[in-house]
C-alpha cells in the first residue's frame, strides 16, 4: 500500500509545504487538549488492540494513561524529553534516554532519505486533517503517514509500516477536545528515580554522552561496520548489560524513520580485550565470558524477523553482535557482515 505512493511533494494551494507540516507535527501540538486514542499494533498473526487517555498542556508535555489492552493501567508522562513511566499500584520510573536527536534533526534526515506527499485527510474526531505520506526512498525502509490537524499540529492519527507494506500499527484519536488542561495532570508524583529495567540484553541499553564514554566504560572500542545503509548515521552510543554483569558496547543509527543499532555480546578469548564489569573501576580489564561468540562458527549468522523488526546475530573472529533494526531483514543482515 504505501510503496504504491508517489514521492514528489508540492503542497495544497496556500497550504503549508510537507516539510512545514511534518516539523509542526513533531514539535507538538500548540494547544492543550484532551482526548481518547485508539492503538492498534499488528503482527504476522493478528493484532492487539488498546484505548488510551491522552492530555497534553500544548507547552511540551503529555500525559497517556492506557485504559485497556496488554498495558491497562500504565500512565505515561512526557516533559519536553524526559519520560515517566508508573505501572498500576507502582512508582513514577523515568526511562532511560535513548539519545534521540531533536525535531530539527530529525525533520533534516526525513527530508533527505524520504519522499512527502500532501493529502486530504479527511475529518478525524471532529478535526479537518492533512494527510502527511512519507515515503522511503529505498526499499529496505519503512514508510509512516501522518493525518494532521493543521491548525494546532496535533498528530490525529499515525500509522507506520514495514519495508513490504505490511501495517505495523495504527494510532487514532476517537474522541477530541481542545481547551485547558489542570496542570496537576503533567505532575509526576512520588519518588521518581532513573530507571534500571531491562535487566541484561539489547533491552538494558542506555544512551551516554559520547562515545568516547562508552569506551572508557566498557574497555572496547564502538563496534563500527564497514557498510552502513545510505542515510543512517550514528545518532546514539550507549551500552548493553549482559546477564554475567558486563557492560558493552552498543551504537544506534538513524534515518529520520527507521533505525537499527549494534549491540557487543562478548569477545573470543584470548582475542583482546574483553567488557569490563559494571563498576570494576579503572585498572586491567578482565575477559569476557565465552557466550556464543566462543561456540558458533565464525562469519555465520541468525536471522529472525517479523513485521514489527528484524534480529541478527552476527559472529566474527573477536566478538559476537546483535543487531535489531525496523527495515528488511537481507539489509540488517549485510550490515552484520561487515563488522569487524
Amino acid at each position: 500500500m504505501a510503496a504504491l505512493l508517489p514521492t514528489a511533494a508540492a503542497p495544497a494551494c496556500g497550504g503549508p509545504s510537507p516539510t512545514a507540516l511534518l516539523r509542526r507535527a513533531l514539535h507538538g501540538p500548540t494547544r492543550a487538549y484532551c482526548g481518547v486514542q485508539q492503538t492498534r499494533v499488528y503482527t504476522d498473526t493478528g493484532s492487539t488492540a488498546s484505548r488510551v487517555i491522552v492530555l497534553g498542556n500544548g507547552t511540551g508535555s503529555s500525559r497517556r494513561q492506557f485504559a485497556t489492552g496488554p498495558a491497562a493501567g500504565v500512565v505515561v508522562i512526557q516533559r519536553g524529553s524526559q519520560t515517566w513511566q508508573k505501572p498500576p499500584g507502582g512508582q513514577y520510573v523515568r526511562l532511560p534516554s535513548g539519545g534521540e536527536t531533536d525535531a530539527s534533526e530529525v525533520v533534516a534526515a526525513l527530508s533527505a532519505n524520504y519522499g512527502m506527499r500532501l493529502g486530504d485527510g479527511g475529518t478525524i474526531a471532529g478535526r479537518r486533517a492533512t494527510r502527511l505520506a512519507i515515503v522511503p526512498k529505498r526499499p529496505y525502509n519503512p514508510s509512516r503517514v501522518l493525518f494532521v490537524d493543521v491548525g494546532t499540529g496535533l498528530v490525529l492519527r499515525d500509522q507506520l509500516f514495514a519495508p513490504d507494506g505490511a501495517k505495523r500499527s495504527s494510532t487514532e484519536f476517537v474522541a477530541l477536545r481542545y481547551g485547558p488542561q489542570s496542570a496537576g495532570s503533567f505532575d509526576v508524583e512520588g519518588v521518581s528515580r532513573p530507571s534500571t529495567a531491562g535487566g541484561f540484553g539489547p533491552d538494558s541499553f542506555v544512551a551516554r554522552t559520547s562515545a568516547q564514554a562508552v569506551v572508557s566504560e566498557t574497555g572496547r572500542p564502538i563496534p563500527v561496520p564497514r557498510h552502513v545503509p545510505d542515510g543512517y548515521r550514528a545518532c546514539a552510543y550507549g551500552v548493553m548489560t549482559t546477564g554475567s554483569g558486563f557492560t558493552t558496547p552498543a551504537v544506534r543509527y538513524s534515518d529520520g524513520l527507521a533505525a537499527f543499532t549494534v549491540f557487543v555480546r562478548g569477545a573470543r578469548p584470548g582475542s583482546g580485550p574483553g567488557p569490563r564489569r559494571r563498576g570494576a573501576g579503572p585498572g586491567p580489564h578482565r575477559y569476557g565470558p565465552r557466550g556464543r561468540a566462543g561456540s558458533e562458527l565464525i562469519g555465520s549468522t541468525s536471522v529472525e524477523a517479523d513485521r514489527q523488526r528484524a534480529i541478527v546475530t552476527y559472529v566474527s573472529s573477536t566478538a559476537s553482535y546483535i543487531l535489531i533494526g525496523d527495515l528488511a531483514a537481507d539489509e540488517l543482515e549485510r550490515v552484520a557482515r561487515t563488522l569487524p
